[in-house]
Protein backbone atom coordinates (compact mmCIF):
# COMPACT_ATOMS: atom_id res chain seq x y z
CA UNK A 1 0.00 0.00 0.00
CA UNK A 2 2.55 2.55 0.84
CA UNK A 3 4.72 1.74 -2.28
CA UNK A 4 1.25 2.72 -4.40
CA UNK A 5 1.21 5.96 -2.22
CA UNK A 6 4.63 7.11 -3.01
CA UNK A 7 4.51 5.72 -6.75
CA UNK A 8 1.26 8.62 -7.62
CA UNK A 9 1.90 11.27 -9.30
CA UNK A 10 2.76 14.28 -6.58
CA UNK A 11 0.49 16.76 -7.93
CA UNK A 12 -2.36 14.26 -6.99
CA UNK A 13 -1.44 14.93 -3.40
CA UNK A 14 -2.23 18.49 -3.93
CA UNK A 15 -5.61 17.64 -5.08
CA UNK A 16 -6.62 14.77 -2.91
CA UNK A 17 -5.52 17.31 0.44
CA UNK A 18 -7.15 20.37 -1.00
CA UNK A 19 -10.56 18.08 -2.04
CA UNK A 20 -10.63 16.24 1.21
CA UNK A 21 -9.89 19.15 3.34
CA UNK A 22 -12.57 20.71 1.69
CA UNK A 23 -15.01 18.02 2.71
CA UNK A 24 -13.45 18.15 6.19
CA UNK A 25 -14.78 21.50 6.45
CA UNK A 26 -18.48 20.88 4.45
CA UNK A 27 -18.91 18.10 7.42
CA UNK A 28 -17.79 20.54 9.68
CA UNK A 29 -20.57 23.09 8.53
CA UNK A 30 -23.21 20.52 8.34
CA UNK A 31 -22.51 19.13 11.62
CA UNK A 32 -22.90 22.64 13.50
CA UNK A 33 -26.61 22.09 12.51
CA UNK A 34 -26.97 19.35 14.76
CA UNK A 35 -27.16 19.50 19.13
CA UNK A 36 -23.46 19.00 21.01
CA UNK A 37 -22.53 15.20 21.64
CA UNK A 38 -25.62 13.79 19.78
CA UNK A 39 -25.28 10.97 17.40
CA UNK A 40 -25.42 13.13 14.41
CA UNK A 41 -23.30 15.98 15.78
CA UNK A 42 -20.66 13.34 16.74
CA UNK A 43 -20.76 11.54 13.27
CA UNK A 44 -20.19 14.76 11.31
CA UNK A 45 -17.17 15.49 13.82
CA UNK A 46 -15.92 11.98 13.32
CA UNK A 47 -15.96 12.13 9.68
CA UNK A 48 -14.32 15.62 9.73
CA UNK A 49 -11.63 14.31 11.93
CA UNK A 50 -10.76 11.53 9.50
CA UNK A 51 -11.11 13.71 6.26
CA UNK A 52 -7.99 16.18 7.91
CA UNK A 53 -6.35 13.09 9.12
CA UNK A 54 -6.62 11.81 5.29
CA UNK A 55 -5.50 15.51 4.25
CA UNK A 56 -2.91 15.86 6.45
CA UNK A 57 -0.91 12.69 5.10
CA UNK A 58 -2.13 14.05 1.89
CA UNK A 59 -0.02 17.65 2.17
CA UNK A 60 2.70 15.53 4.32
CA UNK A 61 3.56 13.63 0.68
CA UNK A 62 2.80 17.04 -1.25
CA UNK A 63 5.87 18.91 0.92
CA UNK A 64 7.99 15.99 0.39
CA UNK A 65 8.17 17.26 -3.92
CA UNK A 66 6.84 20.93 -3.74
CA UNK A 67 8.16 23.70 -2.10
CA UNK A 68 6.26 25.21 0.97
CA UNK A 69 6.44 29.10 -0.38
CA UNK A 70 4.11 27.08 -3.39
CA UNK A 71 2.24 24.63 -2.16
CA UNK A 72 0.37 26.21 0.94
CA UNK A 73 -0.89 29.15 -0.88
CA UNK A 74 -2.47 27.09 -3.66
CA UNK A 75 -4.06 24.68 -1.06
CA UNK A 76 -5.72 27.43 1.02
CA UNK A 77 -6.78 29.51 -2.20
CA UNK A 78 -7.96 26.44 -3.45
CA UNK A 79 -9.65 25.28 -0.23
CA UNK A 80 -11.58 29.30 0.04
CA UNK A 81 -12.72 28.87 -3.47
CA UNK A 82 -14.34 25.19 -3.13
CA UNK A 83 -15.88 25.71 0.62
CA UNK A 84 -17.57 29.67 -0.89
CA UNK A 85 -18.86 27.64 -4.04
CA UNK A 86 -20.45 25.24 -1.67
CA UNK A 87 -21.48 28.30 0.52
CA UNK A 88 -23.34 29.50 -2.39
CA UNK A 89 -24.71 25.84 -3.36
CA UNK A 90 -26.31 25.63 0.03
CA UNK A 91 -28.21 29.14 0.18
CA UNK A 92 -25.34 31.60 1.36
CA UNK A 93 -25.13 34.89 -0.05
CA UNK A 94 -22.38 35.65 -2.31
CA UNK A 95 -21.56 39.72 -2.35
CA UNK A 96 -19.57 41.40 -4.43
CA UNK A 97 -16.57 41.41 -1.86
CA UNK A 98 -16.28 37.65 -1.55
CA UNK A 99 -16.54 37.14 -5.66
CA UNK A 100 -13.73 39.59 -5.87
CA UNK A 101 -11.47 37.57 -3.11
CA UNK A 102 -12.14 33.86 -5.14
CA UNK A 103 -10.94 35.75 -8.62
CA UNK A 104 -8.16 37.11 -6.80
CA UNK A 105 -7.35 33.71 -5.35
CA UNK A 106 -7.80 32.37 -8.39
CA UNK A 107 -5.50 34.27 -9.91
CA UNK A 108 -3.05 34.05 -7.46
CA UNK A 109 -2.85 30.63 -7.75
CA UNK A 110 -1.97 30.92 -11.66
CA UNK A 111 0.64 32.81 -10.93
CA UNK A 112 2.15 30.97 -7.69
CA UNK A 113 1.89 27.87 -9.88
CA UNK A 114 3.51 29.08 -13.06
CA UNK A 115 6.48 30.82 -11.12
Amino acid sequence: MINIIKSLNPILYVIVGILITAAAQILLKIGSSFEILKSQWLLYLFLSLCCYSISFVSYYFALRYFDISKISPIMMSSIICIITVYGFLSGEKINLSRLLGIVISIIAIIFIYKN
